[in-house]
């Protein structure tokens, strides 16, 4: 086979699989104990519990404090003992074999069926106001405005679904919402990024922050107007934190690996990125917010100088949000 049969070949085993890679696993025999998403010794290089499986990008992620990061291939490769063509072969049956319900649920909805799915849900929801569970819960964690932004609303009581054993999704309950209007480049809604609470609280489901449907490739959550200046962040409540602290104009790119994808008006001339501190994990947090403000620089051939800025919370394991808490939500020196 060519290379670039090759290449395709595994490029399409891996969209199938995305976001499936628990179940894949699962289905290959690999212990349901490594999956468990707790710190366990290395399947790679042993160790007590410098391992943890996270699949937190939906490719079957991991990451071992000795022999680094990896995904939902390499995981299974060191647990059979295979190679990466035998292991390629495993998952190309599984999605394609082993479990149909994979298969059958691996295409992505249609544009027009996703964008009238949240066109539905978004007409479901009203503005947030005083008093309602979104603002219980932004006003719980020191988040509190005087005048919420449009792009965020409150559903009384939207589905909460999981896959059953099949990979079938299934409506389990109904929670209160938060949902944000997730924008592309032309200011179109892309999809929602929903999240589900339960008595001023996030709610104690599995996965109670999830986008609507995936790809957004770069598209933000567009908090505050933007002008000549203009702050990144991960998540909608950091990016609240930021705007309280520093006043400025906020994005929410909504996951570490999306930042660095983001795309900014070439009206922008200051830009401040509020990463995370990851260093307790993976870094991903520092990794991605230096690579955007790579990627911001260099584009200055086309967008003319930019000033770009990186800012990192001193404390491992903690965002902007955490700061604004601890600080009793007073302004703290965040530039």
């Amino acid at each position: 086979m060519q290379n670039s049969e090759y290449a395709a070949r595994v490029d399409d085993v891996k969209r199938r699989a995305h976001g499936r890679w628990t179940e894949i696993l699962g289905s290959l025999q690999v212990d349901e104990h490594i999956l468990r998403k707790r710190n366990l010794p290395c399947p790679l290089c042993g160790g007590t519990d410098r391992f943890q499986y996270t699949d937190k990008f939906g490719e079957g992620n991991y990451h071992c404090r000795s022999c680094g990061p990896g995904g939902g291939f390499k995981l299974l490769q060191a647990v059979k003992g295979i190679d990466f063509g035998t292991a390629l072969r495993e998952v190309e049956r599984c999605v394609g074999t082993v479990l149909p319900a994979l298969k059958a649920v691996s295409a992505e909805p249609s544009a027009e069926r996703m964008k009238k799915l949240a066109k539905r849900i978004w007409d479901e929801a009203v503005p947030v106001t005083a008093g309602d569970e979104v603002d219980r819960y932004l006003r719980g964690r020191g988040l509190a405005l005087p005048a919420y932004p449009k792009v965020l609303r409150f559903h009384p009581a939207l589905g909460y679904f999981e896959k059953d054993g099949t990979g079938k999704s299934r409506k389990v309950a109904e929670y209160a919402a938060m949902l944000a209007c997730i924008q592309g480049p032309d200011g179109h809604a892309v999809t929602l990024h929903r999240t589900y609470l339960k008595d001023g609280q996030k709610a104690m489901a599995r996965d109670a922050k999830k986008v609507l449907s995936a790809g957004i490739n770069g598209a933000t959550v567009r908090l505050f107007e933007a002008t000549d200046e203009l702050a990144l962040s991960e998540g909608i409540e950091t990016g609240i934190a930021v705007h309280l602290a520093t006043g400025k104009p906020v994005w929410a790119g909504l996951n570490a690996g999306n930042l660095e994808k983001l795309w900014l008006p070439d009206s922008v001339r200051r830009i401040c990125i509020y990463g995370d501190n990851d260093a307790n994990a993976d870094f991903d947090g520092q990794a991605f917010a230096f690579a955007l403000a790579r990627r911001l620089k260099k584009e200055e051939r086309r967008t003319g100088p930019r000033q770009v800025q990186v800012f990192l919370p001193k404390q491992a394991g903690t965002d902007w949000a955490d700061v604004w808490r601890t600080r009793g939500g007073h302004p703290p020196n965040v530039a």
